[in-house]
């Protein structure tokens, strides 16, 4: 009998897999999909989520390194640098193989094309059913994503009790096609169109050949995302409409429920993206990690708690701190977005400090801090210069 099965060979699922693998548990990943696959995404992955890996991300890989965000609302404008890095552009068809080849350097197996149909547990055990077969273990983890059907079982929409996720849509488009529309090559900057898509923003992404292009915001606000999308792309002049995929991404902070005595849930599984930006895939791959390394202290019978509550428990110390408080700030930013854009407009040293969140010198409970501390200084300057 196998350790751990892990659903999923994503980013969650393939550094769940890689960790639990070097720890020594028979593991075995099962991915309804062949790779290398396409996979809607607009491909940032910040240098805190670089920090998460154990090895190097090949230079072939990384599309472009960014260390500045041009952000736009209106007729407002704001160019944030930072001195270092804040994260680097992958395409996650071949980002996302690289992560499972580590996987399997590790140890790990996985069966590709196979669907997961049914996952259910037992007092000793999981028994996981696919269209090609059936497979025990002693736990598994859930990393099948936020558009995959979820496995029928206990854990049938865990991580997702609270509302709060996006809707994305994104495209790529040819370099040639970016030059025609407006005559440069894109900056190695992240642009953000606040104005572009409520609830969220419109985003352009430089690639080494194009650009990715794409609309996202919080569901209840960013009603029909395609529609969206197309008249973002004609406002910024690319012809002809790059071809385009949406997906949801679920944002639930630590959501509840991660869970069960024999199952986790991982990655968009569980709920883990971040609510202001959308990011996902560092915490897609943290949250594996410790998915991983939870089941293996498990095995080993060295917990003190329950697997889902240790599990929750490792998350909020890990996470916690950007993802619950990323959620209170999505909440208040896309509400009152003109306010929002004014203050970051009038406080620029607001954007640099929040450009330390992505190289994990910051986190949004800290920023939170910061604002709060450079407001009420604001406030009694101007006090103390009126007459």
């Amino acid at each position: 009998m196998l350790d751990c099965i892990i659903v999923g060979a994503g980013p969650a699922g393939a550094s769940a897999a890689r960790r639990a693998a070097q720890k020594g548990l028979r593991t075995l990943v099962l991915e309804k999909e062949i790779f290398p696959r396409p996979k809607p995404c607009g491909g940032a992955f910040s240098v805190q989520g670089l920090s998460h890996l154990d090895f190097p991300v090949p230079p072939h890989l990384i599309e472009r390194t960014i260390s500045g965000v041009r952000a736009v609302y209106g007729k407002l404008e704001i160019l944030v640098e930072s001195p270092q890095p804040i994260c680097v552009l992958v395409r996650r068809s071949a980002f996302d193989r690289l992560l499972l080849e580590k996987a399997l350097e590790a140890g790990a197996q996985c069966r590709q094309g196979e669907r997961v149909l049914s996952c259910e547990q037992s007092t000793s055990r999981v028994t996981v059913r696919t269209d090609k077969g059936t497979y025990q273990a002693r736990y598994a983890i859930l990393a099948h994503g936020a558009s995959g059907r979820p496995p029928a079982g206990p854990l049938t929409g865990a991580g997702r009790e609270k509302t709060t996720h996006w809707l994305t849509v994104v495209g790529e488009t040819a370099s040639e096609g970016w030059e025609r529309a407006t005559g440069e090559e894109p900056a190695s900057v992240l642009e953000f169109y606040f104005d572009a898509c409520p609830g969220g923003y419109g985003w352009v992404f430089p690639l080494k050949n194009g650009a990715s292009v794409g609309v996202g915001g919080l569901a209840r606000a960013a009603r029909r995302p395609v529609r969206l999308f197309r008249e973002f792309v004609e406002r910024l002049g690319i012809r002809p409409l790059p071809a385009y995929r949406g997906c949801p991404i679920p944002c639930s902070g630590i959501a509840r429920r991660l869970g069960s005595d024999r199952i986790l849930a991982a990655g968009d599984a569980g709920g883990f993206a971040e609510a202001f930006s959308g990011e996902g895939i560092a915490y897609a791959v943290r949250s594996g990690q410790i998915a991983a390394e939870t089941v293996s202290h498990a095995v080993s019978g060295a917990l003190t708690r329950s697997l889902a509550a240790e599990y929750r428990r490792r998350c909020r110390d890990a996470l916690g701190d950007n993802l619950i408080y990323a959620r209170l700030f999505a909440l208040g930013a896309y509400g009152f977005p003109g306010l929002f854009f004014r203050v970051f407009h009038r406080y620029r040293s607001l954007g640099e400090e929040f450009l330390k969140i992505p190289r994990g010198l910051q986190t949004y409970r800290g920023f939170f801090a910061h604002v709060r501390r450079r407001l009420a200084e604001g406030l009694i300057l101007r006090r103390n210069s009126e007459p």
